[in-house]
């Protein structure tokens, strides 16, 4: 028989007694249940942070790096004002560093690293104004610095994630061009030659607690065959300038040509081994304007470093950990190429301030 819903008979006859006795019980059950832990009241557990990845194992000391840097661009600077005849080859380098040196900084931070430093102060954390007494004094020390700077950028790039290995590859080109552009200008210091893709192997141990980084295959691939296109190109490119050319400069574009279709064929390996596009030669390539004269000659090879630049820093970020040591050197010829040729060069090549990845990380 269905009561109506006011009635007092609906409702359970539970008395204070039976109330408090099926509380206890439930309570009692909940701690008896297996692997539920300790429960504490009033407030929550103590939080342990997770060890630091990879990542921010080489965040750390690139920015430091980073700070001395700058730190020794100022000082470099301030004396090449107070110069009687300052040299305006060296002002330029210096002054094209102390404009990218703080943006490489900034592309590096965690998203909650940033919003400390604007929040903070004026003296963000590890600033470089704060901290001149390990910072180089002259020519040749700042160029030490920039050596360390390539090389520890160089080997982060083998080894972090994928949203990190872009910009710092980017990072590693730009430090490449602005050491052997300021021991052009100041003849001091020395630069060594870059390692070869061989000897880039992983240098630091990797945190067990490190996610695995698996970028998407289409941009691998797409990266990949763009590799491929620009170094067939590049040389057909120096062949075309050889023919133009003797003696020295002769021999210097055919050792170019041989050099770029030599990695064009290594890309292509790489490619069949790991199910991508392989681009084959082509006979003839189209040159920009469609004919050739003196001063498209002359500009080729920096239009060709500069698409080379670009292709070989996409691929790094978008290639697995083992494939990257090729383009990431080829990365650094291509800027190294640029000495001389460029006064100037974007902070992070390939990278606009929009595409720069934001990491919540602490």
């Amino acid at each position: 028989m269905l009561l109506p819903i006011g009635s007092r008979s609906a409702a359970p006859s539970f008395t204070r007694r039976r109330l408090l006795s099926t509380g206890t019980a439930g309570v009692l059950a909940l701690i008896a249940l297996p692997g539920c832990g300790a429960i504490r009241f009033g407030g929550p557990a103590t939080y342990t942070p997770p060890p630091p990845g990879i990542d921010d194992l080489y965040r750390v000391d690139l920015l430091e790096l980073l700070d001395r840097a700058l730190a020794g661009a100022q000082i470099l600077r301030d004396a090449a004002d107070a110069a009687q005849t300052p040299d305006p080859s060296l002002s330029v380098v210096l002054e094209d560093l102390i404009i990218s040196l703080p943006i490489q900084r900034t592309a590096l931070l965690t998203g909650a690293q940033a919003e400390r430093e604007q929040d903070g102060s004026s003296h963000p954390t590890g600033s470089a104004a704060a901290s001149s007494d390990d910072a180089p004094q002259d020519g040749a020390g700042m160029i030490a610095v920039l050596v360390e700077l390539r090389e520890l950028a160089v080997d982060a790039a083998r080894q972090v994630s994928g949203s990190l290995a872009r910009p710092i590859a980017a990072l590693a080109a730009h430090t490449a061009w602005s050491a052997k552009g300021l021991q052009r200008a100041t003849d001091a210091g020395e630069v060594p030659a870059l390692r070869v893709p061989e000897d880039l192997v992983a240098s630091r141990e990797v945190p067990d607690t490190d996610p695995p980084s698996v970028g998407a295959e289409v941009d691998y691939h797409s990266t990949l065959q763009d590799a491929q296109q620009q170094e067939w190109y590049a040389g057909y490119v120096h062949e075309v300038l050889a023919a133009r050319t003797t003696d020295d400069e002769r021999t210097q574009h055919l050792a170019l040509s041989d050099r770029h279709r030599e990695r064009a064929e290594q890309l292509g390996t790489i490619a069949e081994e790991d199910g991508g596009p392989v681009v084959l030669r082509q006979a003839v390539y189209a040159l920009p304007g469609g004919e050739l004269d003196d001063e498209l000659a002359a500009q080729l090879p920096t239009l060709v470093a500069q698409g080379l630049l670009v292709d070989h820093i996409a691929l790094v970020g978008a290639a697995p950990f083992g494939r990257r040591p090729l383009p990431l050197i080829a990365a650094l010829e291509a800027a190294e190429t640029l000495v001389g040729r460029v006064e100037t060069m974007d902070p992070l090549p390939s990278l606009a301030a929009e595409d720069l990845p934001t990491s919540d990380g602490g």
